[in-house]
C-alpha cells in the first residue's frame, strides 16, 4: 500500500548499506568465516521519530552476487541408500552443480562406497534422473531418517523409499530441483518485525522483500521495485541500528562465500493522524420476506 505524504512531512531518507562495512556479523560458515548475509549496522546519526509519526520502510534497490551454492553443507548435502540391505550415507561437497555434474558425482560415490555399478541419466524432457543399478542384488534410496538430505535435489520424496530393480532403468518420482529451497532471496530486517505473513510458519515475520533470481550462478542479481506496494509500517521512537539477514525459502541464512552485497532502504514518515479510520458499519444482511420464505 502507498501513502501520500503531506507538505509538512519530513522527506524520505534513503539508507545505503554495504555488508562489507557492517558493524558486526552474526553468523559464520562451516569454515569459521563470517557470513556477510547476516549483519547489523549501527547508525552514526540515529533517526529520531516525532511522537506524532510512524515510519514506512521499503526496499529501494538491492545488488547481490549469485555466489551462493545449490548444494550446501548441513542443509541438503546428505544422500542415504541401502545396497543388499546395508545402509550407507555420503555427503556431497558444497558447490553449484548442473544436472549432469550432480549425476556424475553421485555415480562416483555410489560405486566407490558399495561396489555396485551405476548408470545415471538426466532427461531434459522429464527433468528427472534415470537410475540403472547392477552388480548387487537389491538397491533403494531411503532418506526418511536422514537430516539435511538432498532428496529434492535428485528428484525424490524424503518421506518415501525409492526401490530400483536391478538392470532396469528407473526414473525418480519427481523432477529434480537444483534450486532446492533457493527459489528466491528473502531480505529480512529488524525494524518492522511483523511486516509480512510467512506461509511456512503461518505467522507475521520481518520479511522486507522477496527477490526473484534473474541471473545464472556467477552473475549479479539486481532488484529495484517498480512501486512501493510493499511498505512496512512501524512505530518506534528512534532508529539507531539496522539488522539485515539474507535467507532462503526456509529462513536459513545464505552464504555468499566471501562476497558482499549492497542494499538501499527507503524510510518515509507518515502522520499517525492519517491512519485513524472510522469504524466500519456492518451491512444490513437481513433477508427480504420472499427469500426468508424460500429458506423455510
Amino acid at each position: 500500500m502507498s501513502y501520500t505524504l503531506e507538505a509538512n512531512t519530513p522527506p524520505p531518507v534513503i539508507i545505503h548499506l554495504d555488508s562489507r562495512f557492517a558493524t558486526q556479523y552474526l553468523e559464520t560458515n562451516e569454515n569459521g568465516k563470517p557470513k556477510s548475509s547476516n549483519f547489523i549496522y549501527i547508525l552514526k546519526e540515529p533517526m529520531n521519530v516525532p511522537d506524532h509519526m510512524n515510519l514506512l520502510i521499503s526496499l529501494h534497490t538491492a545488488t547481490i552476487p549469485y555466489t551462493f551454492y545449490n548444494v550446501r553443507t548441513g542443509v541438503n548435502d546428505k544422500i542415504a541408500f541401502k545396497a543388499d540391505g546395508v545402509a550407507y550415507e555420503f555427503s556431497l561437497v558444497a558447490g553449484n552443480y548442473s544436472a549432469t555434474g550432480l549425476a556424475s558425482v553421485i555415480k562416483t560415490q555410489l560405486e566407490g562406497i558399495s561396489g555396485l555399478s551405476a548408470i545415471i541419466d538426466y532427461s531434459r524432457e522429464t527433468l528427472k534422473f534415470g537410475f540403472t543399478i547392477s552388480g548387487i542384488t537389491t538397491f533403494e534410496f531411503d532418506m526418511r531418517h536422514t537430516k539435511n538430505n538432498g532428496a529434492d535435489l535428485i528428484g525424490m520424496y524424503d518421506s518415501d523409499i525409492l526401490t530400483i530393480p536391478m538392470n532396469t532403468k528407473t526414473l525418480t518420482p519427481k523432477a529434480i530441483d537444483l534450486n532446492d529451497s533457493i527459489h528466491g532471496l528473502y531480505i529480512r530486517q529488524n525494524i518492522a518485525t511483523k511486516s509480512s505473513l510467512d506461509n511456512e510458519s503461518g505467522v507475521f515475520t520481518n520479511i522486507l522483500a522477496r527477490l526473484p533470481i534473474t541471473t545464472n550462478a556467477g552473475g549479479i542479481i539486481f532488484y529495484s521495485p517498480q512501486n512501493n506496494d510493499h511498505e512496512s509500517m512501524v512505530s518506534v521512537p528512534v532508529v539507531n541500528t539496522i539488522g539485515i539477514r539474507l535467507t532462503d525459502d526456509r529462513n536459513r541464512s545464505i552464504d555468499l562465500n566471501g562476497h558482499h552485497f549492497q542494499l538501499s532502504i527507503k524510510i518515509s514518515y507518515i502522520h499517525k493522524e492519517k491512519l485513524r479510520m472510522k469504524p466500519l458499519r456492518r451491512p444490513n444482511l437481513k433477508l427480504n420476506e420472499t427469500d426468508d420464505k424460500k429458506k423455510k
